[in-house]
């Protein structure tokens, strides 16, 4: 096996991490309102191995709760930390979600997933050093991996994953043409 480049190191670990963010915060957020706690946003900083000093995460929690009420929105944590997907890709992401999820039910069957899935133009397999296969099964991992339900991903979810995977791609056409290719869009 081929040694992975460190962006390729970051890229993957910049997926898990985004995505393993989200799947805990909804796990952590019991009334499902997008808001977390003082004590359970530094939980999962600890979790993520994400610690920082107590007088720096104090900063982060002031800028953070910035309505005063003692909560943040997870999601507007992911985005502080992390940066945004820019609306030009997330209209991508949308588009290849809408052809999973054709009923509009706003979760799709794992399994659809992987008929849809395609990765027969991906890099490597295009170069001769990984299988078709071998591809998809790793992407299937990992988007399951983020996923509350291992056997269905919602749209916030799938957001999520593409979060991450967009974080390691500098170029727009590159990251649209990853989701042209794997989805046919």
């Amino acid at each position: 096996l081929e040694e992975e480049t460190d962006e390729e190191t970051l890229s993957k670990r910049g997926v898990r991490v985004i995505t393993g963010l989200g799947k805990y915060f909804r796990q952590m957020d019991k009334n499902r309102n997008g808001f977390l706690s003082r004590a359970a946003l530094k939980e999962a900083l600890k979790v993520f191995h994400l610690e920082m000093p107590e007088g720096d995460f104090e900063s982060l929690w002031l800028i953070l709760d910035d309505s005063k009420n003692d909560k943040v929105d997870y999601g507007e944590f992911t985005h502080a930390i992390f940066g945004e997907m820019n609306e030009y890709r997330k209209t991508f992401v949308r588009k290849a979600y809408m052809k999973l999820d054709f009923n509009k039910t706003g979760s799709v069957p794992m399994v659809d997933v992987r008929k849809c899935y395609c990765a027969k133009k991906h890099p490597l397999v295009l170069a001769g050093k990984t299988a078709e296969e071998e591809i998809k099964s790793s992407f299937l991992e990992a988007l399951g991996d983020s996923c509350s339900n291992p056997s269905e991903v919602s749209y916030s979810e799938f957001e999520d994953y593409y979060e991450g995977l967009s974080f390691g791609i500098v170029g727009d056409d590159d990251f649209v043409n990853i989701l042209r290719n794997s989805w046919g869009i």
